[in-house]
């Protein structure tokens, strides 16, 4: 008896071991909490936030950089916030060594962090171009660069890029957005074949790629997609849950939410009369004709208070308004406004 128990007991443990490494060999990397440190950028609101709550309620140690982060009394437990501007590389870098001497190695990196300013191309002006674009695509770029070296090392690491189905077809009045997401999607695939085939060679590093609708976020207010049977708003709690859900499987890739994500890629190889059409039916063009509105509002509100300012019949004074100020509403407006310049974290 007690040798046939000892038999069954070397049984399973050899057993174990086998599953361990076929596990290591077809799944690799998955979610281990007792070892791995995420990384969240933009993480203090939006998306980022419920990427970190998710993660902490899993037991991840969680390190967030966002541009504001929050009082201390705000912050949540076992997580570690450094203020970093992640559109500059030099912070970047800068913050990447503080992490390092003081939290540890990362071992998940969620590029989460975006900027959308709805204008047409000719209404942007050049500083939003180029801050929708490091913010979006340049600062993955930075991140990637910095934190990569020391996965590597120690053979173990997740890069996970947060894009948008924008990226694969872009509505009007978003030019540099979706053309940011159309740069995220082809530096993950780069990325992923530089590491090595994910079919056949496993070094200890998995990227994923992430790519939802319209989720509600604060980025989008007032925006609605052309239907909800087809194109629902996404839950961010629930993409969250989703994303973490699949690190913790060990899933590699590309993630489209929901379904009709998925058949965006294919829908591009269509001869563009058909194309045409479909964007025309589905709306998808006129789609961010709410969130202009908001911004046409707001500039024709700054434009009526500084004419109130100059008459002498208000005592608002526009020195008193961030930025430069024009009256036209198509006009370029350097505001830091939640419909106008949405931060997406």
């Amino acid at each position: 008896m007690f040798f046939t128990t000892y038999l069954l007991i070397r049984l399973i443990h050899w057993l174990n071991y086998i599953f361990r490494q076929l596990s290591d060999l077809i799944i690799g990397t998955v979610l281990e909490p007792k070892f791995d440190l995420a990384l969240v950028t933009g993480g203090c609101s939006g998306l980022g936030k419920e990427f970190v709550l998710q993660l902490v309620n899993k037991n991840v140690k969680v390190v967030v950089l966002d541009i504001v982060i929050p009082l201390e009394e705000d912050r949540m437990s076992g997580v570690a916030y450094f203020k970093c501007d992640v559109s500059k590389r030099e912070s970047v870098l800068e913050v990447q060594k503080e992490v390092e001497l003081s939290t540890g190695t990362v071992t998940i990196l969620i590029n989460n962090a975006a900027i959308a300013t709805g204008k047409p191309l000719l209404d942007l002006s050049f500083q939003e171009i180029e801050r929708t674009i490091q913010t979006n695509l340049m600062s993955s770029f930075y991140t990637i660069k910095a934190y990569l070296p020391s996965m590597i090392s120690i053979e173990r690491g997740y890069i996970v890029t947060i894009a948008s189905v924008l990226g694969y077809m872009s509505p009007a009045r978003l030019s540099a957005y979706g053309a940011s997401k159309s740069g995220l999607i082809a530096l993950h695939e780069s990325l992923t074949y530089e590491l090595g085939s994910p079919t056949f060679i496993s070094n200890g590093i998995k990227t994923l790629l992430v790519c939802p609708g319209q989720i509600s976020t604060t980025m989008f207010k007032g925006v609605r997609t052309p239907t909800q049977i087809f194109a629902p708003e996404l839950d961010p709690k629930f993409v969250a849950s989703y994303v973490v859900s699949a690190i913790e499987q060990g899933r590699r890739g590309e993630i489209k939410l929901p379904f009709y994500g998925k058949f965006l890629p294919l829908f591009r190889a269509f001869p563009w009369p058909i194309v045409a059409l479909a964007r025309k039916l589905s709306g998808i063009d006129e789609s961010m004709a709410n969130f202009k509105a908001k911004v046409s509002r707001v500039a024709s509100s700054v434009s009526s208070i500084i004419g109130r300012s100059r008459n002498g019949t208000n005592n608002n004074s526009p020195t008193l308004l961030r930025g430069s100020l024009t009256a036209s509403p198509q006009a370029s407006i350097s505001l830091e406004i939640g419909e106008e310049n949405a931060i997406e974290k």
